[in-house]
């Protein structure tokens, strides 16, 4: 098996027969290959299907551990830039091999599984501020580069190993300077860039340059790529304290797509997932990764640009925006065969929702722009399509994702805009109308004072016909008492 030298195939045999002293144990045969491969060079590397394989099988011989068999975990051969193949760098997606009822239980992950600094004293509670996150996050990257370390000899070996296999690069922190560079006035910051720095298109910025500015030479190595590999990984993989084997291999999907729901991650005994509805065999199995256990109010205020900016990919609708001009909306898909045929009512297939008291109930909703809001939105959609004009400065194989991200943004601005115009225009008709409204009340209650002025007048006229009666009934008397005498 091994022609280039007889110091690697000594190391094979006396590595197996090491092993064969002791029971060979159903884990080592199944990463044997792994093994070998890590060895030699003429051997097949370890395939994406047998490292979820490893995984599951290690996950089910833990106590309380437990992977549904009606689901398989396959790479995904659709994924942006990478081949259809079923290398470990290749993304995964969870299917139903089988019908799945609704409430069904999908997995247990114990903690035992995890990679987690949840019971760490160091460990902060996040608040407000930015401080507390990163400082997690270092806790959590410092932790994982140990695991990494220990390699074969963790106790999560297999989740470990898949871990190292996954391909760099995969979110924009990572990216190439160009295309950094033209995504940064186009994502959620902390700060925003000065006017010089985006008139030379090198600002700085939380969402592409958090690594550099957070956690660079104060938690990891300011020179060190695979630092900034295992950073990544956290952020992109992680649950903020913890990383969580098999269900970082869920696809994120919110709306109709969504099919499961969790405990929190935070309980003593692990995460359990279940099934939020029926799902039918061949049907992918999703999560939320802004909707779930422990997301609180993150769907308020995270959309579709920060999902991009912390995981690389765009989310299937809906989508959702909250923009610092007091601007939130949601965009979601309808279904013609309901009777919805969107806003505009031509079929469009999309329907744009306000900030009407979606958000926090008790808190002044932002509502719907006003004109300075869909000024403000047309001068994004400018910016937009002026950086999607110069995506030939990025490199072939980030092309892809950043066209589709600025692409996306300026369909779903657009459709916001046009909808607002919309509710816009009927707000001034509703307006007008109760302007006419008013005039009309108006003419009518001057109608009304001039018939009670005339009905005066009458009154007037009859007591001065009553006063006349009440004189002839004087003289009559008088006229009768001459008479008498």
């Amino acid at each position: 098996l091994v022609p280039t030298g007889i110091k690697k195939t000594t190391i094979i045999i006396s590595s197996i027969k090491m092993l064969t002293r002791t029971s060979l144990s159903t884990s080592f045969l199944s990463i044997l290959p792994c093994l070998l491969s890590i060895i030699t060079t003429h051997i097949p590397p370890c395939t994406a299907d047998q490292q979820v394989d490893d995984i599951i099988s290690w996950i089910n011989h833990l106590p309380n551990g437990y992977f549904n068999d009606k689901l398989a975990i396959n790479p995904m051969s659709n994924a942006p830039f990478l081949p259809a193949t079923s290398s470990s760098s290749s993304p995964m997606g969870v299917f139903a091999k089988e019908d799945i009822e609704a409430e069904e239980l999908l997995m247990r992950i114990p903690r035992e599984a995890f990679i987690h600094v949840l019971d760490m004293e160091e460990r902060k509670e996040v608040d407000d501020t930015w401080s507390a996150f990163y400082h997690n996050m270092c806790l959590l990257t410092k932790k994982l580069k140990e695991e990494m370390e220990t390699g074969e000899d963790s106790p999560r070996a297999p989740y470990v190993r898949f871990l190292k296999s996954q391909q760099r690069g995969q979110i924009p922190a990572l990216w190439s300077t160009p295309s950094k560079n033209l995504l940064r006035p186009l994502l959620p910051y902390e700060d925003p860039p000065t006017e010089a720095e985006l008139a030379n298109h090198t600002p700085r910025s939380n969402s592409v340059d958090w690594i550099d500015d957070h956690l660079k030479s104060t938690c990891i190595s300011p020179t060190d790529p695979s630092d900034e590999q295992i950073v990544a990984l956290v952020k992109q993989r992680g649950y903020d304290d913890a990383l969580i084997p098999l269900w970082d291999m869920f696809n994120h999907a919110n709306g109709r797509y969504t099919n499961t729901r969790q405990t929190s991650v935070r309980d003593a005994e692990g995460v359990r997932v279940y099934a939020s509805k029926e799902i039918r065999a061949g049907d992918e199995v999703f999560a939320s990764y802004d909707r779930c256990a422990d997301c609180e109010f993150v769907n308020l205020v995270w959309g579709t640009p920060e999902i991009f900016r912390d995981f690389g990919f765009v989310e299937p609708y809906p989508h959702r925006y909250h923009l610092e001009e007091r601007i939130w909306f949601e965009i979601v898909e309808v279904d013609e065969k309901d009777g919805d045929k969107g806003n505009d009512g031509d079929g469009s297939g999309f329907r744009v929702l306000w900030d009407d008291g979606i958000t926090w109930p008790d808190v002044d909703n932002y509502g719907n722009p006003d004109r300075e809001g869909i000024e403000f939105l047309e001068r994004e959609v400018t910016k937009f399509e002026s950086a999607l004009a110069r995506m030939s400065e990025v490199p072939e194989e980030e092309r892809g994702m950043v066209s589709q991200y600025i692409s996306t943004v300026i369909f779903d601005y657009k459709l916001a805009i046009a909808a607002a115009e919309r509710d816009l225009e009927l707000e001034e008709e509703d307006e007008d109308s109760s302007d006419d409204d008013e005039e009309e009340d108006e003419v009518e209650e001057d109608e009304d004072e001039d018939e009670d002025e005339e009905g005066d007048y009458v009154d007037d006229d009859d007591e001065y016909h009553e006063e006349e009666e009440e004189d002839d009934d004087e003289e009559n008397e008088n006229e009768s008492g001459r008479d008498e005498l």
